[in-house]
């Protein structure tokens, strides 16, 4: 289990990928404090090098150095990008298995969440980050499913999906450790000593301005792989800007494709469930125990930082 975040804690904020907008990693760390928590800014946010946020070698530091202090309650990511993959054998995973704390954030982030739960076994929170939603002007239904989450006493955090956009494809009821995140980042992960194991999961997917081919070709490596026949069931999330604007490509849309893979799937499927790029989102907690049931629309997903 994670440690809990206390009232007025400290929270560390790092770039492991692209560098962020400076006016909204601004806003970010002021509505943390807002909030009345602490917060520590560590190099990589305000750094340069290349495209990312600073050389691999100091977003590894920041990632390493938040993990070891004992002052840190939980950390966030300021964005996402591209660059973690890139760490991957270079983390002292021992270290973050002997210091849990919660680690938030989503797109290339997946690559860390991931990672952590197949070498650590330790969850994290496919989440809001400091200078995209909290830097923006988060959206409450954002703000509520990730604060309630941290802050919540009992063994379930309970979401009902009848009240959104959401669509069942396939029916059911399904448990399972909930693994996934940004389509992309799962597909380049596989092959890896770094990649789950997905047997007997619930698999969420999402993706932003990928053409619909290459969310085939993402998914045909999932299939291939035998990811899709191991898992118990499926939420897709939202896929924005997926378009193609190439005129002999332009009819098939994202939803076509994915509709292809899994509108016969022997599991329950849901589709544009409020999770992805869009400031809209519930936070996922990777590496939970989940649980879908269709016939309530709820997603049942366990607290990973421990019940009362």
């Amino acid at each position: 289990m994670l440690r809990k975040l206390p009232k007025g804690g400290k929270i560390g904020i790092l770039a492991p990928a692209f560098p962020p907008d400076a006016a909204k990693l601004h806003n970010g760390v002021e509505y943390l404090q807002n909030l009345r928590y602490e917060v520590k800014l560590t190099d990589s946010p305000t750094s340069i090098d290349g495209y990312f946020a600073g050389s691999d070698e100091m977003r590894l530091n920041d990632l390493h150095n938040l993990f070891a202090d004992p002052e840190i309650d939980m950390i966030i990511c300021a964005r996402g990008g591209w660059g973690t993959l890139r760490m991957l054998d270079k983390i002292d995973y021992e270290l973050i298995k002997n210091n849990p704390k919660a680690f938030v954030g989503y797109s290339d982030i997946t690559t860390l969440h991931l990672a952590f739960w197949q070498k650590c076994g330790i969850p994290s929170l496919s989440g809001p980050m400091a200078a995209v939603e909290m830097g923006t002007g988060i959206l409450p239904f954002t703000e509520k499913h990730f604060w309630d989450q941290v802050f919540n006493t009992g063994p379930f955090y309970n979401y009902y999906f009848k009240d959104d956009d959401s669509e069942i494809w396939q029916q059911g009821r399904a448990e399972g450790t909930l693994l996934g995140g940004c389509l992309s980042m799962v597909s380049h992960q596989l092959g890896t000593p770094y990649t789950p194991d997905y047997a007997d999961s619930i698999l969420f997917l999402e993706d932003v301005g990928e053409e619909p081919f290459k969310i085939d070709c993402y998914l045909a490596h999932l299939k291939q792989a035998g990811i899709l026949d191991k898992i118990k069931g499926l939420i897709l999330g939202v896929f924005l800007d997926c378009l193609d604007d190439n005129e002999s490509r332009a009819h098939i849309t994202v939803k076509d494709v994915l509709h292809e893979y899994f509108a016969d799937s022997p599991y329950p499927v849901i589709y544009n469930f409020p999770y992805g790029h869009t400031m809209k989102k519930v936070t996922m907690p990777v590496g939970a125990n989940v649980k879908i049931d269709t016939a309530q629309k709820l997603l049942k997903m366990g607290n990973v930082f421990g019940s009362k």
